[in-house]
């Protein structure tokens, strides 16, 4: 990586990174006063703003796991692939990105759990269990990544200009192979929360027991 790239790259991860925390701060804050007794309506009032930040920035916690095409891309672009095998530094540079990608997305995993671990709670403590609301909630999340990745819109575009976004959104009736795409990368998402959601599980577990 080219130390001129090593700013660019820094800004990027954090403002990416910054935007994948935000959904996990506002579920912990709506958890947290839903939790009040005798909620005022001025409460209230702040868990429907914080609910619908936590809507429009989640898809920022997916997006995490669209970023490997920038590692294609750059491993494709210099040639890592073929070089490795016989050029040390390459090798080297193969590996440094795969290590980094891994992270990142990782991150994004983590932050999509942790985002959605509250808000699950409260649905299954009011009896909505989660194969009846988690194909709609999944799916969501999924155009939401395809109205970043592919069209460009920035979460604030959810609400700076709501009718272009739900707009673009609706148009997705007209392309049934695109429709087929995106349902697999719920099913996708659907999946890594399911296997995530039981490893924090188990980390909290272990780490409860190690504190004794």
């Amino acid at each position: 990586m080219s130390m001129r790239l090593i700013p660019y790259v820094f800004i990027w991860v954090s403002w990416n990174t910054m935007l994948a925390v935000i959904p996990v701060v506002a579920a912990y804050y709506i958890h947290r006063m839903m939790e009040e007794p005798g909620k005022s309506r001025l409460t209230k009032l702040y868990i429907i703003l914080l609910g619908l930040v936590w809507l429009g920035f989640l898809p920022n916690t997916c997006y995490l796991l669209t970023e490997w095409r920038h590692f294609l891309h750059t491993v494709g672009y210099s040639q890592l692939f073929a070089r490795w095998e016989y050029d040390a530094g390459a090798a080297l540079k193969l590996g440094v990105y795969t290590l980094f990608f891994l992270c990142f997305s990782g991150v994004g995993v983590l932050t999509f759990t942790l985002a959605v671990r509250p808000i699950a709670a409260m649905a299954r403590e009011r009896g909505a269990a989660l194969w009846v609301w988690g194909l709609p909630f999944f799916l969501l999340m999924a155009i939401g990544v395809y109205l970043g990745l592919v069209l460009r819109f920035n979460s604030w575009d959810l609400f700076l200009k709501p009718a272009v976004v739900w707009g673009a959104a609706l148009a997705l009736i007209y392309h049934p192979v695109l429709n087929l795409f995106i349902l697999g990368f719920a099913a996708f998402l659907w999946i890594v929360y399911l296997a995530m959601d039981i490893w924090v599980d188990g980390f909290v577990v272990r780490w409860r027991a190690w504190l004794g």
